[in-house]
């Protein structure tokens, strides 16, 4: 029997800054409710998306 390591497509750092950037934007999107002039055209859940924001940017940051 021949024993295979399951080979991951991402280094830990690219996942680290993937984790830190998808966290950014969610609270960067989080954000845009406060412009008038941009219609997102539906409500979005807002406090989910800033607090899965800041726990993916906590991730990203820890993984570094």
């Amino acid at each position: 029997m021949s024993s295979t390591k399951a080979s991951f497509p991402f280094t830990k750092q690219q996942f680290s800054i993937g984790l830190f950037v998808i966290g950014f934007a969610m609270i960067a999107i989080q954000d845009l409710k406060r412009l008038e002039s941009i219609n997102l055209g539906f409500t979005w859940p807002f406090a989910v998306l800033f607090y899965l924001g800041l726990i993916c940017m906590a991730a990203g940051y820890y993984l570094k």
